[in-house]
């Protein structure tokens, strides 16, 4: 095993089998990753494939997929169509990952009769947002409410902003780097609150996304949390954050951490 998990609560090491026994009652699992990094992919697949050997039928909820891809997804998932199709179509859309990253967990959901979720707005709107605001055409063709969207807490702005400031983009303003990071975490949120609600997928729903997704319990779970409330519904979750053996991390960063 090439990765040690951590629980940050306890300041202790935590052997597999008891932590998976311990994410298993979770109705969400949230895994906040560094994108295509071998230790961590292996953890998600260890993750699922421990699951489903325990009798469970999780779902996944991917980051690396918009909300737009979802048929496509579908249509591998039900062997309509070839791995190189899949590919190939996935390479001309906006996202920019390297899907073979990601494909053992593709596989074991085809093998096991998963549902796939796709979580993301796409690349391309977010970014738009980025360099030109908020606008009505982003809201209407995702069916996002402008409000929620811009319902951002202190602790989620000045975490991004911390971000923005880092890394500063001259054609980007600190107001729209927020506006991007916050319209994927609400498509992210809403995506996964629509399955939740609907009651059409398997259980614990896995969600992997990129670290930041999820730190803190800002962002994305922050978000589901919300709108759970808002429909009367309650919901457990437990959140695994990546972190390198030699990097210093606060306890509050996730329940536990995943080290590589």
């Amino acid at each position: 095993m090439t990765y040690s998990i951590r629980d940050t609560k306890e300041n202790s090491p935590v052997d597999f089998d008891t932590f998976l026994e311990i994410v298993a009652d979770k109705d969400i699992i949230y895994i906040g990753e560094f994108h295509q990094v071998p230790e961590i992919l292996s953890f998600q697949n260890d993750v699922i494939s421990g699951l489903i050997f325990n009798g469970f039928k999780p779902s996944i909820g991917l980051e690396m997929f918009n909300v737009l891809q979802q048929t496509l997804l579908d249509y591998y998932m039900a062997g309509v169509i070839p791995f190189e199709q899949l590919l190939s179509l996935y390479e001309t859309g906006p996202e920019g990952f390297d899907l073979n990253h990601y494909m053992d967990i593709v596989e074991i959901a085809v093998k096991n009769r998963l549902k796939i979720i796709g979580l993301n707005i796409p690349r391309n709107v977010a970014s738009a947002v980025a360099k030109y605001g908020l606008g009505k055409q982003e809201l209407n063709g995702f069916q996002l409410n402008e409000e929620e969207v811009k319902n951002c807490s202190n602790e989620y702005k000045e975490a991004i902003t911390d971000i923005y400031r880092k890394h500063p983009h001259e054609e980007i303003t600190e107001e729209n780097f927020i506006l991007a990071q916050s319209i994927k975490d609400e498509m992210m949120a809403e995506t996964i609150v629509h399955y939740l609600t609907a009651g059409t997928i398997g259980m614990p729903l896995i969600v992997i996304s990129g670290r930041g997704h999820i730190e803190y319990r800002l962002g994305i779970p922050e978000r589901v949390m919300q709108k759970m409330n808002k429909k009367g519904k309650s919901i457990s979750d437990i959140l695994i954050a990546a972190a390198y053996d030699d990097e210093h991390f606060e306890q509050g960063i996730a329940d536990y951490i995943l080290l590589i």
